[in-house]
């Protein structure tokens, strides 16, 4: 049996004057998703042949970054109109040639609608010309003092229409600012279903607060470990997370900090991505003598790149000596300026190797880091 050929249009032209924004509301991110991103990874995408967006010339870059694992040919774009419905008209006129039966047009606003409301537009659709999902007010209005108060139908999206009728309707269209696209099909195809009440639009800049609701804040992890051997030759010159301590130094090929080392692996490591070495190589001369502060910040811009944020990090040194704790509140005040994260989510602690060892002989020190990474912004 064919499959019947569907198309979705999502409006995301706005301006979104009500919203109080200089960026409109379709593209503003909370934990690195905009309603648009939120919405495509909601539903299951495989029930349209083709999937188009209409935007702002202006904003197209936001198209161009969605992050969906749509094929490249299915996902299209249009520009946007003056409003809605030059909008939606532009929208039905590129998909002319693809020939679609369906068509379901959506309000980018609108990212909460839930793929069960989909599949039952699209069911509805298979013996009407239209789909127009509502709920009921739980308010009511007063038509006249002597007369009963009335239930008031909310209009939701996507609204579904056969393809060629809703072509058709606005052709023909006697008004030129419909607010919505089954205003203008004639009342004898107009079909209702009921909608749901989650299915709310982002109007106002608090409205934000619901879509926080719904995005669960992605956690990941990663650990770190480095290790030098002590100069013995030497007697000052050592450097641990950027501070420098009165104490042997390390041998290494750059500053040999195992703190910073450690804790660059493990931020390298939540971002899946190489080590320190891949880098930063101790084979290259352009490292040598270099201080580890660097790399640390090459690791913290890497997670703006990503936009993650660091929620917790853990750092712990084996050693027999130095005294790590006396040095424990210059190291997390340095670590914390260079990632510029707050102090009080850093811990910084130390654990001798009992004697035992290349360690416990005292012949080296060795750091550890395990960190916390977050896609919700927590400072």
């Amino acid at each position: 049996m064919k499959k019947t050929k569907n198309a979705l249009v999502i409006l995301a032209g706005g301006t979104g004057e009500r919203f109080r924004k200089k960026l409109p509301k379709q593209f503003n991110e909370i934990n690195g998703t905009n309603l648009i991103d939120f919405f495509l990874n909601r539903i299951d995408t495989t029930n349209f042949d083709i999937i188009l967006v209409v935007i702002q010339k202006s904003y197209l870059r936001f198209f161009k970054n969605l992050k969906t694992n749509l094929p490249y040919k299915k996902l299209i774009y249009v520009e946007a109109g003056q409003n809605r419905q030059i909008s939606s008209f532009n929208a039905l006129k590129k998909l002319k040639k693809h020939k679609p039966k369906n068509v379901l047009i959506h309000d980018a606003a609108r990212p909460f609608c839930s793929n069960k409301l989909i599949l039952k537009i699209l069911k509805r659709l298979d013996k009407n010309f239209s789909a127009i999902p509502y709920i009921l007010s739980p308010d009511r209005k007063v038509i006249a003092k002597k007369e009963f108060n009335q239930n008031i139908k909310l209009i939701q999206t996507p609204q579904g229409f056969n393809f060629n009728t809703i072509l058709k309707s606005h052709i023909n269209a006697q008004i030129n600012n419909a607010k919505d696209d089954s205003i203008l099909i004639s009342q004898n195809k107009l079909s209702f279903i009921k909608g749901e009440k989650l299915n709310i639009k982002i109007t106002y800049p608090e409205d934000l607060d619901y879509f926080k609701l719904f995005l669960k804040p992605k956690y990941k992890s990663g650990i770190g470990y480095d290790i030098h051997r002590i100069d013995t030759s030497t007697n000052k010159g050592l450097k641990l997370c950027g501070v420098k301590i009165n104490f042997n130094k390390l041998i290494g090929h750059s500053d040999a900090d195992v703190g910073i080392h450690a804790i660059c692996d493990s931020i390298f490591g939540a971002l899946s991505m190489h080590d320190i070495g891949y880098y930063f190589s101790n084979n290259s001369p352009k490292w040598k003598n270099k201080n580890s502060e660097h790399f640390l910040k090459f690791a913290k811009i890497k997670l703006k790149e990503k936009k993650y944020f660091i929620a917790n990090l853990d750092i712990n040194f084996i050693c027999e000596k130095p005294n790590i704790n006396k040095y424990r509140k210059k190291m997390i005040s340095k670590v914390s300026s260079i990632l510029k994260i707050p102090e009080k989510i850093i811990s910084i602690k130390a654990t001798s190797n009992e004697k035992i060892g290349f360690i416990g002989d005292g012949l080296g020190i060795a750091a550890e880091s395990i960190v916390q990474i977050t896609n919700e912004k927590l400072y």
